[in-house]
């Protein structure tokens, strides 16, 4: 059980840590997001270009949030699962000695 709880780590952290990179990638490369923002500049009064940047907006905030997200979760999760593998395994050995 302790082996299966440190796969499942070291996948939620690869996995984790990947699309964070994914999603940082993306928001970086937002280019409707930087293109909405010129515009909005240029014509700040105008109702469309306000309409436009909120949607673009809108998207890249979401980019940033998972990126944060899955970031703390991979690294998080991972840390409390090798943690209850390390308290199992402990269990695990506890018991053993108690039965000889």
């Amino acid at each position: 059980m302790t082996r299966l709880l440190r796969v499942l780590a070291a996948v939620l952290l690869v996995v984790g840590l990947v699309v964070s990179l994914l999603a940082t990638q993306a928001l970086l490369g937002d280019d409707t997001y930087y293109r909405a923002s010129e515009a909005l500049e240029r014509h700040s009064d105008h109702i469309l270009f306000q309409a436009e940047y909120q949607a673009a907006a809108a998207r890249h905030a979401a980019y940033l949030v998972a990126a944060v997200v899955c970031s703390v979760a991979g690294v998080v999760g991972s840390a409390i699962l090798l943690a209850l593998a390390a308290i199992l395994g402990r269990v695990e050995r506890l018991e053993a000695r108690t039965e000889q």
